[in-house]
C-alpha cells in the first residue's frame, strides 16, 4: 500500500474543508423605512421664523441689558468705582475728577485720603503731622 494515493485525498479533503470556511457572507441590502425619510424633511419656513423670533428676542435682551450697564456706570450709578489717575487726583469711571489738595490719592480705595499717618499720605510740599493726622505745609515753604 503506498502512501501516495491517502496523502491525495487527505489534501483534498484538507482543501475542500478550508474553502467552506472562507466562504463569505451574504449581505442584506437594508431599505430606509418611509417613516425615518419622512422625519428628515425639514419645514425651511417654520425653521426660519424660530431663528428670527430668537434674533428678536437676544435683540431686546442686548438692549435691556445696555441700559442697565448705563445705569450703573453714570454717575451715582452702582457700578462706579474710583481710582487714582496720579499720586494727586482721584478719578470715577463716570468721569468724575477730584484733586486731592494736600493729601495723596488712596491706590486701595482710589479716593483721595483724609488723614495721614506717615508723610507719604501727604501732597507735594506737604509733611505729615502725624499727632493730628493732617498733612500741612511743610517748614520753611
Amino acid at each position: 500500500m503506498t502512501l501516495r494515493p491517502i496523502l491525495v485525498t487527505l489534501l483534498l479533503s484538507l482543501s475542500a474543508l478550508a474553502a467552506s470556511a472562507q466562504t463569505t457572507p451574504r449581505l442584506q441590502t437594508i431599505q430606509p423605512s418611509p417613516a425615518v425619510s419622512e422625519a428628515a424633511v425639514v419645514d425651511k419656513d417654520a425653521q426660519l421664523e424660530r431663528l428670527q423670533d430668537n434674533n428678536r428676542r437676544l435683540r431686546a435682551e442686548n438692549q435691556e441689558l445696555q441700559a442697565r450697564l448705563e445705569a450703573m456706570t453714570r454717575k451715582g450709578g452702582s457700578a462706579v468705582m474710583a481710582y487714582c489717575e496720579n499720586p494727586s487726583e482721584s478719578r470715577n469711571t463716570a468721569g468724575a475728577v477730584d484733586a486731592c489738595g494736600d493729601y495723596t490719592c488712596n491706590e486701595t480705595s482710589g479716593l483721595c485720603r483724609d488723614r495721614c499717618t506717615t508723610s507719604l499720605h501727604c501732597g507735594y510740599g506737604t509733611s505729615c503731622i502725624v499727632e493730628k493726622g493732617t498733612c500741612e505745609p511743610a517748614p520753611g515753604e
